[in-house]
């Protein structure tokens, strides 16, 4: 009797260990949002299609399902088009009758050398707001791309639509040297939120390595005249101000690198510049 105990007891905790070691294992698949591949012969055909079309290059697809219930397949493509393809890829996505929604990522080789990321909207996994084939950016990419090219040939830029709807302009590659190149950025603010098919009245968020500002409207020509002082003036090499989403720790604040000999020049003309961040806190870093 007491063996027939000892040995179901054993059992007992060999299950229990063996449900916890599975129910751990389900958290870090959760977490981790690791992917279970799902291909098909279909979407693989899909996929195949689009990389024939002209321009088209480099096509990666995934169709995966995730923990904890291993159903309703998520499925994504990312492909390089040449700039003057755009158009057309996007028509032939758009006309597609393929019976699943897909996710995108295409990288445009723009004429200028430089290279627009564009990513349709999707959920917290990547999952397609759209619910269709055709992409949704949330802005008119065929336009806005061009505008890009012409505005910063030969920057890499990705659009986006952050929280609360804000438009974001990030600029992808590194910039060590600070933000002077970034500039025609504000300077074309109202242009380029014409170009994505935005109204006028809503903010651009300019974001990089070395400069991230919140351009209101009206702000354009003010937001430019400051950062060209700024930083041909002033030696600021790094300028990032709060404004466009929630601080941390709920302080807005401007955020710059410059000599301790500016300092004080620096906080003059940003209290005197007019704008939203004029009353902001400075906090300052030496180069």
């Amino acid at each position: 009797m007491r063996i027939t105990t000892r040995v179901s007891l054993a059992a007992v905790v060999l299950v229990l260990i063996s449900i916890a070691l599975g129910a751990a294992t389900l958290f870090s698949w959760m977490v981790n949002e690791t992917h279970f591949d799902r291909p098909t012969a279909q979407f693989d055909e899909f996929a195949d299609r689009v990389e024939a079309l002209p321009g088209v290059s480099d096509v990666q697809h995934e169709r995966w399902v995730e923990a904890p219930l291993f159903v309703d397949p998520i499925s994504w493509v990312g492909v390089d088009v040449e700039q003057e393809h755009l158009p057309g890829l996007l028509a032939e996505l758009c006309a597609s009758a393929h019976p699943e929604a897909i996710s995108w990522s295409i990288d445009v080789a723009a004429a200028a050398g430089g290279e627009t990321s564009l990513h349709s909207q999707t959920d917290s996994s990547r999952r397609s707001l759209s619910g269709g084939v055709c992409p949704s950016f949330g802005f008119d990419a065929v336009p806005l791309v061009d505008a890009l090219d012409a505005v910063v040939p030969g920057l890499a830029v990705q659009p986006s639509i952050w929280e609360n709807g804000r438009f974001a302009l990030v600029s992808i590659a590194e910039a060590p040297n600070g933000y002077l190149h970034l500039l025609p950025l504000v300077e074309n603010t109202e242009a380029l939120l014409a170009a994505a098919g935005l109204e006028q009245d809503q903010e651009l968020e300019i974001n990089s390595t070395t400069l991230g500002a919140s351009i209101l409207p009206g702000q354009q020509e003010p937001y430019l005249v400051l950062l060209t002082e700024l930083a041909e003036r002033h030696e600021v090499s790094f300028f990032w101000a709060d404004g466009g989403g929630t601080p941390i720790d709920g302080v807005e604040r401007v955020n710059i690198t410059a000599p301790a000999s500016q300092h004080s020049a620096i906080e003059s003309a940003i209290g005197a510049s007019g704008l939203h961040i004029a009353d902001f806190p400075v906090e300052f870093q030496e180069p």
